[in-house]
């Protein structure tokens, strides 16, 4: 369709008016228009004031388009005339629509980039000039200001998107950078009050404008700190003047709130100039200039009826990026012998303590608290990364501050003491992610308080215990969220305590005095959690164990805790296994009974049957079998009712949740004596060993459930290892019954154990080999099967699986790969086919096996392959390399040309001479000198992966079009 006028107005108004696919073929259509040369005709034409203002807002966004992208069709000649029509455009829409005279303004901006400083030298004195209320007496004033704003706002962000060659960037930054100053007066006018009236609240749009116009320039970082002296206090004032007058006297309106959110906006863009720091004076004048003035607009918010949190946000937005950014300038003003400064910086800090100590519940009454919690980190990150003296002078300093953070944030992080039904989903996600941030503080008050948060933590836990008698004499129970909170402190630092002997042995005394079947569960939950989270710890003070293992066991019944104490003692089994044996009837019978209920969820019982599984392992011999009998006794009974059953889905997820909570069991259950026994997991094995077959003949096509048997069977392996032998036959049965039906990657695992660890036994060689040959071969007849297809995507994981095994066996036991029976040469032809495959993951693995192949060859009597087949694979790289391999490709491939450099060098230089003496190969973009000089570097570089990475990939770029820099000799 021909672009004209009413063919495009006619897109236009489909494109805004119809159903979503006639939109999104118009949209395309209309792109096409912009895109085409005709566009610098019919634009002038489609922005007749006429026409409607969808298809003038399309005209403007069009000619800025073209402006942007097609500026080279533009003869020189035609610029003067071009900037005319722009202005004439501009000055014919100064009254609006304000959405097409904005994009007209771009537009502008776009033009000025590209023609400044050669041919059109001066265009911001011309525009300051040109746009002045007494030239244009035909549009209102402050439109006439604000035209002018939006032109010089919208330039800096227009420079940074608009593609430019380095020496034009260069240009064209300088200029910018020259006139900021002159920009920032402007600026300054238009927020300067008005002589003895102050600020006039009717130029609020103005003053909008004006301040992102000095926020934009401000970003291009061409000024420093001192030169944004007077529009910092500009901005500072107005932001004050704008809240004290506001237009309702209870809240502000939403252009009130948005001029307050953009002056806060430029001045942290002050702030955050990365030369700033060096202005100290300017840096502490500012803060004290922010605090005299924002704290009162702050405490006057605080106290009013109903808090304005858009408010809060910004001031103390600005407040902590001022404090943040300059961390370092108010940590050296605490030393200072300046009592000035010193004010200075506590000032600010107690100012953030208020901010995390804001009133009522995050989210749900407030939401400014969280912004502090980088703050907290910066500060105590800062002063530990000093020399040891001045950082141990500072420690004191802050420490003040850090105790009453442990303080506030104990409140802030309790739940509300009665359940709230109006939080909903979201507000309780938030609050947990809050915690969650809460906790990390806690980490950073730990880092500097040390001993001292211990004894915050311990006093107030205590307080909130004492039982106190009210004036009837009834003994009134703790508050249960005061307890809570507590813990969770404890829990938050606990991976910080390395050693300490004096509050932890108070705590474990003290949780075994907690009423909590009089508390919220809550309390229980984070208790045990806590518990656990101090097992390591408890490791080195066993007998602290009786005080607060009881609880653990007996909480594991109990659904509402379950997952809290099944992590707790997980935790404890692991790593205070050798101490449990007073607590082993216990803890068996407790987790019995609590599996025996059927109440736990899954992930519950894989833990609870692991940490059965630790616990069994010190028991006596006969207590083992005699517990195991009776609890898998009903798994095994269902699971082979299961397999009985007709295959679905349903069953197969049946099959999943025992087999994982016996896998949990089989990691972690190992007798260890003096005395051979057979062990219980070789015993349970050979006896249920027939199931398993039977579920990998039945359900080799259900992934999930693979796994999961995947897993189970690598458990048996490295937990027995070499009391695992007799059971590898009926194993390696498994594995071949699952890959023969539907070779897949998970089940390779399993062949990788036990190869790894039994391959260079005598008595398993021959398994070992059968295992190899069948795998290679069902791979082997896949892979060709989807080749024939282009289908190897479809496979790449199973591949990625297979080459990683080979790797691994190349490497452990090579006599497995290299023998008579099996065909090594279709292996290596295989890997070189696969390295066309996109995916990053499966080259790497391709690499890896075609590196230790080549790298052991020579070792293992494979030179003829490598003779036969090496140059294809070269030829495969070079490619990959020039076109149809992705980037991520070029460190694997990088390496294979180093080994092939190493073991081969010779036939490499061949090859890669032979090769890329071809005209336009690997592509037509790398000239006959650029490809010698890839060649000298490769075989030069037989150590450094790195330096060689860097050759390849630079030849790729060549070969690409991405770079076209004459190849340069190192």
């Amino acid at each position: 369709m021909e672009y004209t006028v009413e063919n495009l107005e006619q897109a236009v108004a489909v494109f805004y008016r119809t159903e979503a696919q006639q939109q999104a073929e118009a949209h395309q259509w209309l792109t096409k228009a912009q895109n085409s040369p005709q566009a610098w005709s019919f634009v002038w034409e489609l922005l007749d004031p006429q026409k409607s203002f969808q298809v003038q807002f399309f005209a403007a966004t069009t000619l800025h388009t073209k402006l942007m992208k097609y500026w080279h069709e533009v003869p020189e000649n035609h610029y003067e005339f071009l900037k005319k029509k722009i202005l004439d455009a501009i000055i014919s829409y100064a009254m609006g629509p304000k959405i097409v005279l904005n994009r007209l303004c771009i537009a502008l901006s776009a033009y000025i980039i590209h023609t400044i400083p050669t041919h059109w030298p001066n265009p911001f004195e011309e525009l300051v000039a040109s746009f002045q209320p007494h030239n244009l007496p035909n549009i209102e004033s402050e439109r006439v200001i604000w035209i002018l704003l939006e032109i010089l706002t919208v330039i800096p962000e227009e420079f940074q998107s608009t593609k430019l060659t380095k020496n034009q960037q260069y240009k064209v930054r300088t200029v910018l950078q020259e006139v900021s100053k002159d920009i920032m007066k402007v600026v300054e006018m238009c927020l300067m009050p008005v002589p003895a009236k102050g600020f006039d609240m009717a130029n609020l749009t103005t003053y909008l404008t004006a301040t992102r116009c000095g926020a934009a320039w401000i970003q291009l970082k061409g000024l420093n700190m001192e030169e944004c002296d007077t529009i910092s206090n500009l901005l500072i004032d107005l932001t004050c003047y704008v809240y004290w007058n506001k237009s309702d006297p209870e809240c502000l309106s939403a252009e009130e709130i948005e001029l307050s959110e953009v002056t806060t906006e430029a001045l942290t863009a002050i702030l955050r100039h990365p030369l700033s720091c060096k202005f100290k004076f300017h840096i502490n004048k500012f803060a004290v200039n922010v605090l005299y003035k924002f704290q009162k607009i702050i405490d006057n918010e605080l106290q009013s009826s109903e808090i304005n949190k858009d408010v809060l946000a910004n001031l103390y937005g600005l407040i902590i990026s001022l404090t943040d950014s300059h961390s370092r300038i108010f940590i050296d003003n605490l030393k200072s012998s300046n009592v000035e400064e010193q004010s200075i910086s506590s000032d600010l800090f107690n100012s953030i303590l208020k901010c995390t100590n804001l009133p009522g519940f995050y989210p749900m009454d407030e939401s400014c608290s969280t912004i502090t919690f980088g703050f907290w980190y910066t500060l105590q990150d800062t002063i530990l990364d000093l020399a040891t003296a001045e950082c141990a002078q500072l420690l004191l300093l802050i420490k003040p501050y850090y105790r009453e953070l442990v303080c506030i944030l104990l409140r802030k992080s309790m739940f509300p003491l009665v359940d709230d039904t109006s939080w909903t989903l979201d507000d309780k996600e938030l609050f947990r992610c809050y915690r969650q941030d809460v906790s990390d503080t806690y980490i950073y008050c730990y880092s500097v308080l040390n001993l001292e948060m211990l004894d915050i933590l311990t006093t107030k836990l205590n307080e909130v215990l004492h039982v106190q008698n009210d004036s009837n004499g009834y003994v009134q129970l703790p508050k249960w969220n005061e307890i809570e909170t507590c813990m969770h402190a404890f829990y938050s630092i606990a991976e910080s305590i390395q050693i300490e002997n004096l509050y932890l042995p108070k705590l474990m005394v003290t949780i075994n005095e907690i009423p909590f079947k009089d508390l919220n569960i809550k309390v229980l939950m984070t208790t045990l959690e806590t518990i656990g989270a101090y097992s390591e710890w408890l490791m080195y003070h066993s007998d602290l164990l009786d005080k607060v293992l009881p609880l653990v066991i007996s909480a594991l019944a109990n659904p509402e805790v379950a997952t809290s104490s099944t992590l707790a003692l997980k935790d404890i089994t692991h790593n205070c296994q050798k101490f449990l044996l007073p607590y082993v009837e216990h803890i068996l019978i407790s987790s019995q009974v609590a599996l025996q209920t059927r109440v736990l969820k899954l992930s519950d019982s894989k833990r609870l049957m692991y940490s059965v599984g630790k616990v069994l392992s010190i028991a006596s011999a006969s207590r083992v079998m005699e517990y195991l009998n009776v609890t898998l006794a009903p798994i095994f009974e269902e699971i082979q009712k299961l397999i009985q059953e007709e295959p679905s889905p349903t069953i197969a997820m049946s099959l999943m949740s025992r087999i994982k909570i016996l896998s949990a069991l089989f990691n972690s259950l190992y007798i260890e004596t003096e005395q051979p026994i057979e062990q219980p997991v070789y015993i349970i094995m050979k006896n249920t060993m027939s199931y398993y077959r039977q579920i990998a003949e039945i359900y080799y096509d259900n992934s999930e459930l693979v796994l999961d048997l995947s897993f189970l069977l690598k458990h048996v392996i490295t937990t027995l290892q070499d009391d695992c032998k007799h059971l590898i036959e009926g194993i390696l049965e498994i594995v071949v019954t699952v890959y023969r039906n539907k070779p897949q990657s998970h089940i390779l695992m399993v062949a990788k154990t036990v190869v790894i660890l039994f391959g260079k036994e005598a008595d398993l060689q021959q398994l070992n080999r059968q295992l190899v040959v069948e795998i290679c071969s069902r791979t082997l007849m896949i892979c060709a099967e989807y080749n024939n297809g282009n289908r190897l995507s479809e496979i790449s994981d199973l591949l990625e699986g297979f080459f990683l095994l080979l790797s691994s066996f190349i490497k452990k036991v090579p006599q497995l790969i290299f023998h008579n029976e099996m065909d090594v040469s279709a292996l290596f032809q295989c890997a070189i086919l696969c390295l066309v495959l996109p995916e990053a993951q499966t080259t790497k693995a391709v690499s890896s096996f075609l590196v230790n192949f080549i790298s052991q060859s020579r070792d293992v009597s494979q030179v003829n392959v490598i003779h036969s087949c090496g140059e294809g694979l070269v030829l495969r790289i070079l490619l990959n390399l020039g076109s149809t391999g992705p980037r991520t490709s070029v460190d694997p491939l990088s390496e294979i040309l180093l080994a092939l450099n190493k073991k081969y060098c010779d036939n490499l230089s061949r090859w890669l001479n032979g090769l890329l003496t071809q005209e336009d190969f690997p592509s037509s973009r790398i000239n006959a000198q650029q490809k010698q000089m890839f060649i000298k570097t490769v075989l030069r570089e037989k150590s450094n992966k790195k330096k060689l990475a860097e050759s390849v990939l630079e030849f790729a770029l060549i070969c690409r079009g991405i770079i076209k820099e004459d190849w340069n000799s190192p």
